[in-house]
């Protein structure tokens, strides 16, 4: 698959969630249940498309995909409890199975956190610092979506991309 096809569809479900949810003001119930479905579907598309790659799956991308399949779930199954649980936490969910999904991956894979086959443990740790800071900006401004979801994740996004481009050039041999 070509990288910009690859690069393109990475924020596809995360990006259709939260127009559809936000696209006309604050959300309601059933507008918060239609973005999870709509989603949630995307992210099993989306999944089924990019795991099967041979370059790892982005970290970040899989704990967006992980967020969206369970608010899907969860409403598919009437689960009112993790909804309720998703709601108090608001922004920060993302962010806490964003905090799961790096801590999984920097002590099982060899790719860590970033992403890169080989790469140093370092690199991972600095992601997972700042994805528990990120988290910190969700739960100090819950309910501004900017600040508390949007930033961070751009932020992380970005970060993400630089230590993994470090790490490849480090990898193969480069200053």
């Amino acid at each position: 698959m070509p990288k910009w096809i690859f690069a393109f569809i990475q924020f596809v479900p995360l990006s259709l969630f939260a127009t559809y949810a936000f696209w006309s003001g604050t959300p309601d119930e059933s507008r918060w249940e239609m973005a999870f479905k709509l989603a949630s579907l995307a992210a099993i598309i989306q999944l089924a498309i990019i795991v099967p790659q041979r370059r790892p799956t982005n970290r970040l991308i899989l704990a967006a995909n992980l967020y969206l399949l369970l608010g899907g779930l969860a409403f598919l199954t009437h689960q009112w409890w993790f909804l309720k649980l998703y709601n108090s936490l608001q922004e920060a969910a993302i962010f806490i199975l964003m905090l799961a999904v790096g801590i999984v991956a920097t002590l099982t894979s060899a790719a860590g956190y970033i992403g890169a086959q080989g790469s140093p443990r370092r690199a991972s740790l600095v992601l997972l610092f700042a994805t528990a800071l990120a988290l910190m900006f969700a739960l100090a401004f819950r309910g501004d979506r900017y600040l508390a979801a949007v930033y961070p994740i751009i932020g992380l996004g970005i970060l993400q991309r630089v230590l993994l481009h470090r790490a490849n050039k480090t990898l193969s041999g480069g200053a």
